[in-house]
């Protein structure tokens, strides 16, 4: 039976323990470059570690303070995919092998890999489900595994880790913005979402127990060698995400992945750019690769420098495509112009969210008729924080921002919950809303990306400062709208933006909410919205 690192009770400390398994797990893969045919697996335990994917970003992703209070290692690994916390809860291990062994490409070995892990956990007494584009699921889609792909050449290396207990509170606080994908989030719900061996079993399962069945399982399909046992130190050139003063970031999401693109520049020219993801692709340094050609060209030129790189450049992605990269470039060149026509510093260009398939942010802002506001950008203490209104008392800047959006006609909606983002998107979609201006976190916009995707409406959306449910780990309270902590609205982007928004004909002004008699909401004279047809009693 392979061996396991004893490294874990020799007094090590986490990061030495991370660190001495990573290197490992480098050295056997590019071992396995000169030697094909072999297969090595090799388990491994961690003390309280957090691993990122090797072509990710750690200021996004890792909650760097509260690491170092709680001596949890922070570092990257070989392999790609998103951030994970790992601690004695979890079983690992690595497999590497020639990908002949496991399927056709990279897609299909990775998925081949995860059915592998879910017959072991069978044998175990647990059923599971590949879940694409790397995880392990039971019948209730509680999340029990995942899988972490790399290949180079013919090698291809997996990193298995299997949830034997669930403790969320501490991977949700290891973890900036949380990688499951989850629908409800927070202490008191995510469970909900994923679930452990123990959980599945009723009892307590030991290491030894694991290790027996998987490589029995493995045993059966692969012959073993002996991995390398000396370690070759993976060097890490990712560098900080920060690029200094004239940068500003663009942020994507689809259903295979986080996108995250950084550009540095100098006059109108790419001094420095990188990508940041959480996704699948090969070879795991095209990214990297198209930035070092980016770089020194016109930012206008950025889409076409990426199409002709795709054109000439075999890349497999898993869970999304070429497309997704180009469109958030895309995106990138879109904020660029926006910056400069709008006269934005480069902070409030990365609060810039483009939302739909237009990039156009004139004609986005030019049809605009709603506006949405979350509801934690209220002062705790007024009374109107939980309801869809304001007053425009003057006390706060979301009465600012209401005031700019009735003095153009725009209908103003404060957005209590998830369900109620969902609903009013619903009903502005019935009212043939085409386009409109929103205010929500960063973090917001990624972890609910298929709202804002799903509804067919373009939009300009401002990045909300101050404390926010993410960073304080109070995300299932936001979901109920119970959210005590304030979020701030950055008055100067909002009123730049609206500045661009036009006076709308009052007799074209939207009603969604079906309440006519709402605080300085004013409708022209032919309103027939059958919302309020539909609710004459509340409206009255």
């Amino acid at each position: 039976m392979p061996k396991t690192s004893i490294l874990i009770n020799q007094k090590f400390n986490a990061y030495e323990v991370a660190r001495h398994n990573v290197d490992l797990d480098y050295a056997a893969l590019h071992a396995h470059i000169k030697n094909p045919d072999a297969t090595y697996l090799r388990f491994q335990n961690f003390l309280p570690t957090v691993l990122v994917g090797v072509n990710q970003a750690f200021e996004p992703e890792v909650r760097e303070s509260y690491c170092e209070r709680h001596e949890i290692a922070t570092l990257r690994r070989p392999s790609c995919g998103g951030a994970i916390y790992l601690d004695d809860n979890h079983f690992c291990f690595s497999l590497i092998t020639n990908i002949e062994n496991l399927g056709f490409n990279f897609t299909s070995a990775l998925e081949n890999s995860a059915n592998l892990v879910a017959k072991a956990l069978e044998n175990i007494g647990v059923k599971s489900h590949f879940k694409a584009p790397n995880d392990l699921e039971n019948s209730k889609s509680q999340k029990i595994a995942s899988v972490f792909g790399k290949l180079i050449g013919n090698s291809f290396y997996v990193f298995v880790s299997i949830i034997k207990n669930l403790d969320m509170k501490t991977t949700m606080q290891a973890l900036l913005v949380p990688t499951e994908k989850l629908t409800v989030t927070g202490l008191e719900t995510a469970s909900g979402r994923m679930t452990s061996l123990n959980n599945e079993l009723g009892r307590d399962i030991s290491d030894n127990e694991i290790k027996a069945i998987v490589s029995q399982i493995i045993g059966t399909h692969f012959s073993l060698a002996e991995a390398p046992s000396i370690p070759l130190t993976m060097p890490d050139d990712f560098g900080s995400w920060r690029m200094g003063e004239n940068s500003y970031e663009t942020k994507d999401k689809n259903k295979g992945a986080t996108l995250r693109l950084n550009i540095a520049y100098e006059s109108d020219n790419v001094r420095a750019i990188k990508f940041a993801t959480d996704g699948h692709f090969t070879p795991d340094d095209a990214l990297k690769n198209l930035c070092k050609i980016a770089s020194g060209h016109s930012i206008t030129e950025l889409p076409k420098i990426a199409k002709d790189f795709f054109n000439i450049n075999q890349i497999e992605f898993v869970g999304f495509n070429r497309g997704d990269i180009e469109m958030l470039i895309k995106r990138a060149l879109a904020k660029w112009e926006i910056k400069n026509l709008f006269q934005l510093n480069n902070d409030e260009a990365t609060s810039i969210m483009l939302a739909g398939e237009n990039i156009d942010a004139n004609s986005i802002l030019e049809t605009a008729s709603v506006m949405l506001v979350p509801y934690c950008a209220k002062p705790n203490w007024c009374k109107w924080r939980h309801t869809i209104d304001c007053i425009e008392c003057g006390k706060c800047e979301v009465g600012d921002a209401y005031k700019m959006a009735r003095e153009r006609n725009l209908e103003v909606v404060t957005i209590m919950n998830y369900e109620h983002l969902v609903d009013t998107l619903g009903k502005m979609k019935q009212a043939n809303v085409s386009s409109y201006v929103g205010m929500c976190c960063g973090e917001f916009f990624l972890k609910r990306h298929h709202a804002f995707r799903d509804c067919g409406m373009d939009a300009v959306l401002i990045d909300i400062e101050g404390a926010n449910c993410y960073e304080l780990n109070e995300e299932h309270l936001a979901y109920q709208g119970a959210f005590k902590a304030e979020a701030m609205l950055d008055l100067p982007i909002v009123e730049k933006i609206m500045n661009e928004v036009p006076v709308r004909d009052i007799a074209t002004k939207t009603c969604i909410t079906g309440l006519i008699k709402r605080p300085h909401e004013i409708y022209g004279p032919k309103h027939d919205c059958s919302f309020c047809n539909n609710n004459k009693k509340r409206a009255q």
